[in-house]
């Protein structure tokens, strides 16, 4: 697998020269949604006494330092979560990596999500994937400043699947998921649960990014305006966001629930030793049942 990436490595810095010429005539309509002006905002949304959750979390985006790289730590960005009522399995944070916790649901809930900012920076958090009210979605129309908190209140629609949130600001969302704001969102069901697929410590959630760091260990988003609007590779392959992600496993059946969170590379994943995969769903959930087979 190392072997693979650093092969595509290598083809990319070769063709770098290449992208660029190519960029250097920008086509008009990447300048005009470059130079696009700031929308209005509304009021934050506040809890709404009629609403009654089942589940109601405080979630909480923040400048943050993590080491990544030996040597200096790492300006990021990053959610945290308090679980103030629901299952305990709610909220599950990834051991040492910036991202955001793994947020866990199940169809039919009611959910309460109380987000408060203390970026230097208007923020929003849209739950990619779910089915929510306009009101709900994270629209950058509804982005909040340092200090204030949205209220998003909605009933868990969906089927069995993996989401992600991330924020959603005018002009800020990439640079803000690039800088660590992104999490994964596992909804269950009951038609998932009567698969006895593996659990617990034998389902793993792994983000794949690619990212680019400078000498001081610091993140480097988009160095011109055609990275900004295509997506861009970087020089380095994080695993839940840490450079030597390993884990031990048992001699069983995993089930992984695998994330692409990175601007441009695409991925194609196997075991060196070619055993086979099972692909049991994608983002929009797991197959019909008939196809599932993990014999």
């Amino acid at each position: 697998m190392n072997k693979s990436i650093n092969l595509s490595r290598r083809r990319f810095f070769k063709k770098t020269g290449a992208g660029l010429l190519v960029g250097a005539g920008l086509p008009s309509w990447l300048q005009a949604m470059e130079g696009m002006s700031e929308l209005p905002k509304r009021a934050p949304n506040k809890a709404s006494p009629n609403f009654h959750p089942d589940v109601e979390i405080d979630l909480l985006t923040k400048p943050s330092t993590i080491s990544i790289l030996p040597g200096q730590p790492t300006q990021v960005l990053q959610y945290v979560a308090k679980l103030i009522k629901g299952p305990a399995n709610t909220v599950t944070e990834i051991p040492g990596s910036y991202l955001g916790p793994i947020l866990r649901f199940e169809k039919g809930q009611k959910i309460r999500i109380n987000l408060r900012s203390e970026l230097n920076e208007p923020t929003i958090t849209h739950w990619h994937g779910l089915h929510v009210p306009a009101l709900m979605d994270g629209h950058p129309l509804y982005a909040i400043d340092k200090g204030q908190v949205f209220v998003y209140e909605f009933e868990m629609l969906n089927r069995a699947s993996m989401s992600i949130y991330h924020p959603h600001p005018h002009n800020m969302t990439a640079s803000q998921v690039y800088h660590g704001l992104a999490g994964a969102l596992l909804v269950t069901d009951p038609e998932e649960q009567r698969l006895g697929l593996p659990n617990g410590e034998y389902e793993i959630p792994l983000v794949i990014q690619d990212r680019r760091f400078d000498d001081n260990n610091q993140l480097v988003y988009a160095s011109h305006m055609r990275d900004r609007m295509m997506g861009f590779y970087g020089d380095r392959i994080l695993i839940n966001g840490r450079p030597d992600f390993n884990l031990d496993v048992a001699s069983r059946a995993y089930r992984f629930r695998i994330l692409n969170g990175s601007t441009a590379r695409i991925y194609k994943l196997a075991w060196d030793d070619n055993s086979p995969i099972t692909v049991i769903g994608t983002d929009g959930g797991c197959w019909s049942l008939r196809f599932i087979n993990l014999m």
